[in-house]
């Protein structure tokens, strides 16, 4: 029962912080949902995308004591999102909680918990992120044409293409369960471009010394789901096949198709305001 709440009701609250309005009442209300979702759900998956939100919106004392809670969460999956909110958020007063989390009995938390001293440590030596919203963009679960790709792989793969959306110039990621009305409402008042990315492990086999996954993504508009883009990434992962291969090879195939991400929005922009 958990799995099934977690993969189809996790994702209908995606990111709900992702707005950033300028109604105090309404982050308010975004922050004490998300901490509840976070200190009482029953499904990790639940609490593992209310731990992502978090890093969403502004920064205040509760949400990362709630964040530095969820580093000790009994599952990986809750305690490598309150990690990468934690460096997204830029919370240097939380280096030390980090710091623990290296050496996580868990790969995925340790890796991430890495990468979150570096970041944090980095602090005061470069500007913060990237620059105001431009487009809003929602996610679709991915799908997966490959036969050895599970549905855990695919929970992982959305997780980690989000954390990937929003260290990119101008993008802001939305709840999938807006409605069109909603979702074009939104888009007006804060002058926005609406886009949704509907992704896809093509290819994930051994090949050679390693793994090799290949991923599309289809780029549409929000609302209305016209196409207006399609990109394409693959990556080779060194090592025998393995689940840790596995996820490796379809992290570097998505990053590879990102690439090409900001110029397809970009152009679609220009497309719609002409």
């Amino acid at each position: 029962m958990e799995g099934h709440i977690g993969r189809w009701h996790c994702w209908r609250l995606l990111v709900i912080g992702a707005l950033l309005v300028s109604s105090t009442a309404y982050a308010n209300g975004s922050e004490d949902y998300l901490l509840r979702l976070l200190r009482s759900s029953d499904a990790f998956r639940v609490r593992a995308q209310a731990a992502l939100s978090l890093g969403q919106i502004e920064r205040t004392s509760r949400s990362v004591a709630a964040l530095e809670r969820a580093v000790r969460d009994k599952h990986p999956a809750v305690r490598v999102s309150a990690i990468t909110s934690l460096r997204r958020l830029e919370s240097k007063q939380s280096l030390e909680v980090v710091e623990r989390a290296t050496k996580d009995r868990n790969q995925s938390v340790r890796r991430a918990a890495l990468e979150a001293v570096e970041a944090l440590e980095a602090i005061g030596e470069r500007q913060r992120g990237p620059g105001p919203p431009r487009y809003l963009v929602t996610v679709g679960m991915p799908g997966a044409k490959a036969e050895r790709v599970s549905r855990q792989m695919l929970f992982d793969a959305r997780i980690y293409l989000s954390e990937q959306l929003i260290e990119l110039q101008g993008v802001e990621l939305a709840p999938d369960d807006l409605s069109p009305a909603d979702v074009k409402a939104e888009i007006s008042r804060r002058r926005l471009s609406g886009f949704h990315l509907e992704s896809s492990v093509v290819t994930l086999e051994p090949k050679g010394a390693g793994v090799r996954a290949v991923v599309s993504i289809i780029v549409l508009s929000n609302p209305g789901r016209d196409m207006r883009g399609m990109l394409r990434g693959a990556a080779t992962a060194t090592g025998r096949y393995s689940s840790a291969t596995a996820e490796q090879a379809i992290q570097g195939a998505f990053v590879g198709a990102l690439r090409r991400l900001p110029t397809v929005l970009e152009a679609a922009k220009a497309r719609g305001s002409l």
